[in-house]
């Protein structure tokens, strides 16, 4: 069996590239770099460079491989993502992407793991924390492009192709390689974070993500969004145990979450628009506000996925920062 994972340097698509060579599969891992990264250097992995937006490149990897995990769907960042730019709109950027993919996927009649996100789960909210709920994700384009490619792909499924859609929590835990200040572990022992909000996370380990991957797979589990959740931890519990194990002080300052959130977008448009970078996206936030504290879902009961000890994932997520310098 040979296995093809688009994204391997990602957090989620590494954790799956070492699922799948302990499952002894054959193994190519993708990535826009030239060389491999950090996280690849030391796998048995056939790396292959490229851009899956040029033509015909997933029909060039696809080919003769059996399982292709896609771990590098289209995520905008900036809250004005695409609307500068006429020719550019992200949403159908990513429709047309995944409708690509799935042409190469069906044509050498592999299998597909598409990994999600847990923002298209639909809400439990209620009143005016619904309304507010809804204005956020219309406020910015990553909910809709999330919700282009999981409606390509579901679509897809309906017409014959063997696809399974893995929507994880927000995940932690060691094979990280996102640029540094967008990691809030080592953000957080090096004092860079004044403050926390007023909210409880739902957190799931990379690792549990890459097993359900590999249990999804063997039980055929093609068709239907598989939600993943860990554990339901308030933030400031979260900060207490990071800095604990680090041996700094966590931030005294509280800020309500909506006040958070607005606050942050407003920063973000305000400096987009005169030119300059946000040294924190404001998705982030909103995502880490759109968690309604789930539970197990039963697919993911019956997978067999129970989440791994958090204390735990946090020490290994900080010594692999330690590990690649971020802190």
């Amino acid at each position: 069996m040979k296995a093809l994972v688009i994204g391997a340097t990602g957090h989620i698509g590494n954790a799956i590239v070492r699922a799948l060579l302990d499952q002894g599969l054959e193994v190519t891992a993708t990535s826009r770099k030239s060389t491999p990264g950090y996280n690849l250097a030391d796998l048995p992995v056939h790396f292959a460079c490229g851009d899956s937006s040029v033509s015909g490149q997933f029909d060039a990897w696809i080919s003769g491989h059996d399982i292709v995990v896609d771990a590098a769907a289209p995520y905008p960042l900036s809250v004005l993502q695409g609307t500068r730019d006429p020719d550019s709109d992200p949403v159908s950027d990513a429709a047309r992407r995944t409708r690509d993919l799935l042409k190469a996927v069906f044509k050498h009649n592999a299998r597909l793991v598409s990994i999600g996100s847990f923002a298209t789960i639909s809400s439990q909210r209620r009143g005016f924390d619904a309304v507010q709920h809804e204005m956020m994700r219309r406020a910015h384009p990553y909910f809709a492009v999330k919700e282009a490619i999981e409606a390509e792909t579901l679509d897809a499924t309906r017409n014959g192709i063997k696809a399974i859609l893995l929507n994880p929590t927000m995940c932690i835990g060691p094979w990280d390689m996102r640029n540094r200040e967008f990691c809030i572990v080592p953000r957080l022992l090096a004092g860079e974070v004044p403050a926390m909000t007023n909210q409880i996370l739902n957190l799931i380990d990379v690792r549990d993500v890459a097993d359900a991957t590999i249990a999804a797979l063997k039980a055929e589990k093609f068709g239907e969004p598989i939600p993943l959740s860990g554990h339901n931890i308030s933030v400031d519990m979260l900060f207490s145990w990071i800095c604990e194990i680090g041996g700094v002080r966590p931030p005294r300052t509280c800020v309500p979450t909506s006040l958070a959130v607005a606050g942050s977008y407003w920063a973000e448009l305000a400096l987009t628009l005169l030119g300059q970078s946000t040294p924190m996206p404001s998705v982030f936030l909103m995502l880490a506000s759109t968690l309604d504290c789930p539970t197990r879902d039963r697919c993911q009961v019956e997978l067999g996925i129970a989440p791994r000890p958090l204390y735990g994932t946090i020490l290994d997520a900080i010594d692999w920062y330690r590990r690649i310098g971020y802190c």
